[in-house]
């Protein structure tokens, strides 16, 4: 007979149990419910841990601490430069001696400030009751550590004489009084999976890091260079630790984390760490929540040996039938539900399709553990939690029976564009520009147009043949995933750059703008770049855009409807535990007569055409170029119904 944690660690180790295990991971509707006094009735005074074991469910190995407590404040001091301590951390990270730390709280924010000999750099982090109503379980970041080239000398000096010292009681302890044999305790070693990614994902603004990774590439590899010494004591610390299982590494996506970029600055560190790790007789776990399309082979080969929070159709491209048949051979598959489909916006019948779909293809059912992926949300639907695991009960036996191959069903989605023909190879007056955007050349485009100015070639010809058309060619390819976020962020600002020169003969040849846009990203989430790349394209295309920024709140949005006037309001989220709000958003712009003043789009991972629907927006584009397309489609019918 099998406990939780016996079967966990089996099937984690590539063995063939007895069932399924299924495994929810209940932070985030922890947090969100128990903090709004909405969890259900029959558990409503119980722990988290004590509320999966009421229900017959394994406990998960993360726990969301109360950081509004003081108590806890101390130990996500540091979360700007990915230093916080939790139940499952095995080690402590000690500061320099020589390095002045200054803490300034503000409300909701705290602002640390790192004094080294080489200067000061700077982080702020935010929390407040609205976070943990949302089910957000890590303060976000406002304030990033490098800001400007100039700051990676002393990031380097702080990075460069840190420590990390063992603290395996503090795992011990947990593993033994909340864990104990209905779960596996695992230990988080980083987040991070390599020092690149360390600065991309914690230390960078992720618009600005692929910027910097272009233009100051150098002092980027400089402080990478000065963060591996630290990992590798990491790395020391978790093959001697009591650990089972080590979590190393998260939110690997193939736009943000990108193909080639992952192969060269991440893999390799996944490989070491694995090697490291196996040696010692553990297992590494990687968090793989993102879209993954272009990193199933890379992921595969990475060394790692578990694959968790996988996030598959419809919330990305991959179905999980897909993930199963592709990783399954070499890696444990940890996840598998999608987090959308226990929303109400997901019918029964559509629920119960979605499982009946997942038992026939997993079979026969090796190598793979049952959770929400990501997390369950905070507005799912406990009834359904119950009912996965009474499924998985009855029919999760293994082996289960073949019939693997079957696609699991998805909800119907917008067609994707195709990419854009070839630009016509005899129009030579814009290929100059063409190319500047293309690849991202924003210092020399500024004299290629101004060129085409001098030759008497009009602004608003320019701007259409050359920067619009090669701007839609660069979309279309990332639409077609021939390319990807860095790519297209450079020719934006390219494009941005071009705008600039031509402005002033725009506005003298009563050129209008193109229509107005509000934007911004849903309260409770602080996720921008793909807002920020909408907002780069509107801009460049000719719209008159105001970005209200992250975690914009319902009054917000509602009071720059009435003093800007946009056309359109574009909404953005990227987790499902802050997507709902897009709709009280539109409900709040209906109770207060605005919604019939502007046109509402949404987007984000996410979301979809279906979804955009239920909650009443009036479009849904995919990515930045469907965006930019679909604001150009409402705001010509806007004009034509008005004239």
């Amino acid at each position: 007979m099998y406990t939780h944690r016996a079967r966990i660690a089996a099937a984690l180790r590539g063995e063939t149990v007895d069932r399924l295990p299924y495994v929810p991971r209940l932070d985030l509707w922890y947090l969100a419910n128990s903090t709004s006094d909405t969890l259900p009735p029959q558990h409503a005074h119980r722990t988290m841990n004590e509320i999966a074991r009421a229900e017959g469910w394994a406990v998960h190995h993360r726990f969301a601490d109360d950081q509004l407590d003081p108590a806890f404040q101390p130990l996500y001091l540091h979360r700007g430069i990915n230093v916080f301590y939790s139940r499952d951390t095995v080690f402590d990270v000690v500061l320099p001696k020589d390095v002045e730390v200054k803490v300034h709280r503000a409300g909701a924010r705290t602002r640390v400030e790192y004094h080294t000999p080489l200067g000061v750099v700077s982080t702020t982090i935010h929390y407040d009751v609205e976070s943990q109503r949302n089910g957000i379980t890590i303060s976000a970041l406002v304030e990033h550590l490098i800001k400007t080239p100039a700051d990676y000398a002393p990031a380097g000096y702080l990075f460069e004489h840190m420590d990390v010292v063992p603290n395996y009681a503090r795992f011990r302890r947990w593993s033994a009084d909340e864990m104990r044999e209905d779960g596996v305790p695992i230990a988080i070693g980083s987040l991070d999976a390599s020092p690149f990614h360390l600065i991309q994902r914690d230390l960078s603004d992720q618009t600005q890091f692929f910027i910097h990774y272009k233009d100051h590439y150098a002092e980027m590899r400089s402080l990478a260079d000065r963060i591996a010494p630290l990992m590798d004591k990491m790395i020391a610390i978790l093959a001697e630790s009591p650990a089972e299982v080590v979590w190393w590494g998260a939110n690997f996506d193939d736009m943000l984390t990108f193909p080639p970029y992952f192969e060269k600055e991440i893999q390799p560190w996944i490989r070491k760490v694995a090697t490291a790790l196996e040696a010692a007789g553990k297992i590494v776990l990687c968090h793989t929540d993102g879209e993954n399309r272009g990193l199933m082979d890379l992921i595969r080969d990475s060394g790692m040996h578990i694959a968790e929070s996988i996030c598959p159709a419809p919330m990305t491209k991959v179905t999980f039938a897909e993930y199963y048949r592709h990783w399954s051979p070499r890696l444990t598959l940890f996840g598998g539900i999608p987090s959308t489909v226990v929303l109400q916006e997901t019918s029964d019948a559509d629920f119960e399709a979605y499982l009946d779909g997942f038992f026939r293809a997993v079979a026969p059912g090796n190598r793979l553990v049952v959770g929400v992926a990501d997390e369950v949300p905070p507005k799912a639907i406990f009834a359904r939690l119950q009912r996965i695991g009474e499924r998985i009960e009855r029919e999760g036996v293994l082996p289960l029976k073949a019939g693997a191959t079957r696609t699991i069903e998805r909800a119907p989605q917008a067609a994707r564009p195709t990419a854009a023909p070839a630009l016509d190879p005899t129009e030579e007056t814009y290929a100059q520009v063409r190319q500047d955007v293309f690849k991202g050349k924003h210092i020399d485009i500024k004299a290629h147009v101004q060129a085409l100015l001098d030759r008497g070639v009009s602004a608003s010809d320019i701007l259409e043949h050359g920067l619009i058309a090669a701007i839609t060619v660069v979309g279309n390819r990332m639409a077609a995933g021939e390319a990807f976020i860095p790519e297209v962020l450079l020719a934006a600002r390219a494009m941005t750059v071009a705008v600039g020169v031509l402005e002033p003969h725009l506005a003298a040849s009563g050129k209008q703008q193109r229509g107005k846009v509000l934007i911004g990203t849903v309260q409770g989430d602080m996720h921008d770049i793909g807002k920020n790349l909408v907002v780069t394209m509107l801009r460049g295309v000719g719209f008159e855009v105001r970005d209200l920024g992250v975690s914009v709140g319902r009054d917000r949005f509602c009071a720059e409807v009435e003093t800007f006037r946009p056309d359109i309001v574009g909404l953005s989220a990227l987790l499902t535990t802050t997507m709902v709000e897009m709709g009280e958003v539109i409900k709040a712009l209906a109770g207060r007569a605005l919604r019939d003043r502007c046109r509402v789009i949404v987007g984000g991972a996410p979301v979809s055409e279906e979804f955009a629907r239920k909650i009443g927006a009036d479009g849904y584009a995919a990515n930045a170029v469907d965006a930019v397309r679909l604001t150009a489609q409402l705001v010509a019918e806007r004009a034509g119904a008005r004239g």
